[in-house]
């Protein structure tokens, strides 16, 4: 019977794996890969007061008697 080397021992060979490495550059150092994100001129805008005042009025989920929901939970 002739004797093979264990599968384990050539996989694990600081050696072999050393010569099987290859180096290949970072994606991020390329300029025509990389694509920076958009810059937003307004990413925030000022509420407007009517629209505000309209949502104050209408709370979801107060009934009349500014019970928040409590018919929904009894069982």
């Amino acid at each position: 019977m002739s004797e093979q080397p264990d599968s384990t021992a050539i996989e694990l060979d600081p050696e072999s794996l050393a010569e099987e490495h290859v180096v290949s550059e970072d994606p991020a150092d390329l300029p025509e890969e990389y694509e920076p994100e958009p810059e937003l001129v307004s990413a925030t805008r000022e509420a407007d007061h009517a629209d505000v005042a309209e949502q104050l009025i209408e709370v979801p989920g107060m009934d009349e008697d500014g019970d928040e929901g409590e018919a929904e939970e009894e069982f």
